[in-house]
């Protein structure tokens, strides 16, 4: 379900849940959202599983059955719940087979498969992953950006409103709150190169020059930018190229370009430099974006190597 809809739908009954959530921005928000299901005033605690491990299964069980002399009742939020093991699951069946507790245990975790062994018993809440709309319109609403700019930045930097979060702190910190956040800032602050302007890896993508783009990758690397960002700038390069392909021979290049969010002055270049791609190699472009992804999420590749790699991939 969407965040907005959990918001709305109390989950069944119980002491224990699941929460599956990617985004650790939305498992800090959902903390209201809890304490309004369960009703009053409850002590939220967020904990590893090293944490949750470390306590007795009598200390849990004790806190569950008898009122707190000072203070409201606990909610301890148990973060990458597919860790938790058979003895600490144990215990939970006993807490959740309680009639009535003074303690509420909601052990997160990012996807379904890691929590499996415990989704088969206890209720659970699922959280889609926010879309680029979304994430847009989350944007629009807490930091008064314009529309362009808020696409502009979901486009750059993902979907996940933690790092969105702290992106947008940056960019307040750079305009001094003086002035409104333009698209200039983003490219400036966030996509900055000093050796080369902020669309020359677009363009050089577009155009299938891999010498420069790995020229202006390299540059963007040695300045600091992070591999994910990159990554990101690459992804939304590759999916207007879809967009400028799957509108071939349909729409003028005006049209392509405002579909594609590509700037008007680029259109011509732009709709040309789309239909030169083969849509089967597009397509596949998907499945290497998306590895590279998960690898740079799960583990720390050579972010140099790798990236050459992708564009390779991508550009040959």
């Amino acid at each position: 379900m969407r965040f907005s809809e959990f918001r709305r739908h109390s989950p069944p009954g119980g002491n224990v849940y699941i929460f599956i959530c990617e985004d650790e921005f939305l498992i800090d928000e959902s903390r209201a959202v809890w304490a309004g299901f369960f009703g009053g005033d409850w002590d939220f605690s967020k904990l590893s599983v090293r944490e949750f491990e470390a306590l007795e299964a009598s200390e849990l069980l004790v806190l569950a059955r008898t009122p707190p002399l000072f203070g409201p009742p606990k909610v301890l939020l148990v973060t990458n719940a597919g860790k938790i093991t058979k003895k600490k699951i144990a215990v939970l069946e006993e807490l959740a087979g309680l009639d009535s507790s003074f303690l509420k245990v909601i052990v997160s975790a990012p996807t379904r498969r890691s929590v499996s062994a415990l989704a088969k018993t206890f209720p659970k809440v699922e959280i889609d992953p926010p879309r680029a709309g979304e994430a847009a319109h989350w944007l629009r609403d807490r930091y008064g950006v314009t529309p362009e700019v808020a696409h502009y930045v979901v486009d750059n930097i993902g979907t996940e409103l933690q790092q969105l979060r702290a992106e947008m702190e940056k960019l307040q910190t750079y305009v001094r709150e003086a002035r409104p956040i333009e698209i200039k800032d983003v490219d400036e602050l966030i996509l900055r190169s000093e050796q080369y302007g902020p669309f020359e890896l677009d363009d050089a993508l577009q155009a299938r020059d891999y010498p420069k783009a790995v020229r202006v990758l390299g540059a963007m690397l040695d300045e600091g930018v992070q591999p994910i960002l990159i990554l990101s700038r690459i992804a939304r390069v590759w999916r207007q190229v879809l967009i400028g392909k799957f509108l071939e021979g349909r729409a003028s290049s005006g049209q392509i370009a405002t579909a594609a969010s590509v700037p008007h002055w680029k259109a011509t270049q732009f709709a040309a430099a789309s239909g030169r791609f083969d849509k089967d190699r597009i397509v596949a472009g998907f499945a290497e974006l998306l590895r590279a992804d998960r690898a740079f999420k799960t583990s720390s590749p050579n972010a140099e190597i790798y990236l050459d790699m992708l564009l390779w991939k991508l550009m040959r």
